[in-house]
């Protein structure tokens, strides 16, 4: 009979209910309560339990979870990294740029203190010296002797300097004065182009941008032909012929 409550709680409140028919009050109790024990012991034994109670939530792994942060972590590295090598750039980058203001503003005034000692020197008085004679910023040498337009050029050469070059009318005045009384080679000379043709040029090759050529004179280069100064400081051609020469030498290349 024990056993059969065992296995069905519904019999075991049978039981207990006829039992109390036959028996006093007080028998009846303990019994009840036996059976109860005996029904909450066994069914103790009998019901399975679960770990952590039916509120416990399921978890990943310790082990799942911590790669994750670590890949948090490098990422947030790399942005703290990368955020400071672009400040590290930037800064830089307006330091070169003040640098650089700075360095054009010393070179200009630089260029505007040379330039202002430049015009200041050339603008001093004639002067003569050991034959040669300075006008702005040039010296100018008058030759004693006499050679064809070839020679005369060597002969500047061989000083230091050219056959003189006229750019401008007062350049041209002060050559005007020092070739007098005479006529003078100046370096003024028709060269032929890649097209066959034949234009003026200066000994420095540049080409014409003054002109004080003689009336009536033909400025058509010819092949050969080579400039002088008349005694008037006017502007002819020869192909051939000894004359004196205007040698001219700048002050930067003494």
């Amino acid at each position: 009979m024990s056993s059969n409550i065992y296995e069905d709680p519904n019999l075991s409140m049978n039981v207990k209910y006829s039992k109390g028919a036959r028996e006093d009050r007080g028998e009846r109790v303990e019994r009840v309560i036996d059976i109860y024990e005996s029904v909450d012991t066994s069914t103790n034994r009998c019901v399975p339990t679960q770990r952590g109670g039916p509120h416990t939530q399921n978890h990943p792994p310790a082990v799942q979870r911590n790669p994750f942060r670590a890949a948090a972590l490098v990422l947030g590295l790399l942005c703290l990294l990368l955020v400071a090598g672009v400040t590290v750039l930037a800064n830089q980058c307006d330091q070169l740029q003040t640098s650089n203001k700075e360095l054009q503003t010393s070179y200009k005034k630089l260029q505007t203190s040379y330039n202002n000692l430049s015009n200041s020197f050339c603008q001093e008085a004639t002067k003569q010296t050991h034959g040669w004679t300075r006008y702005q910023c040039s010296c100018y040498y008058k030759s004693i002797k006499m050679k064809n337009w070839t020679e005369s050029r060597k002969d500047c050469q061989n000083r230091g300097a050219d056959l003189v070059i006229i750019k401008s009318k007062e350049e041209n005045d002060f050559v005007s004065e020092l070739n007098k009384p005479e006529t003078s080679w100046i370096g003024l000379q028709s060269v032929s182009t890649n097209d066959w043709n034949d234009e003026w040029k200066w000994v420095d090759e540049s080409t014409l941008s003054y002109m004080s050529w003689q009336k009536d004179v033909n400025m058509n280069p010819v092949k050969g032909a080579t400039a002088y100064m008349d005694l008037d400081g006017n502007w002819n051609h020869s192909n051939n012929g000894l004359k004196r020469w205007i040698c001219e030498k700048h002050i930067y290349k003494v």
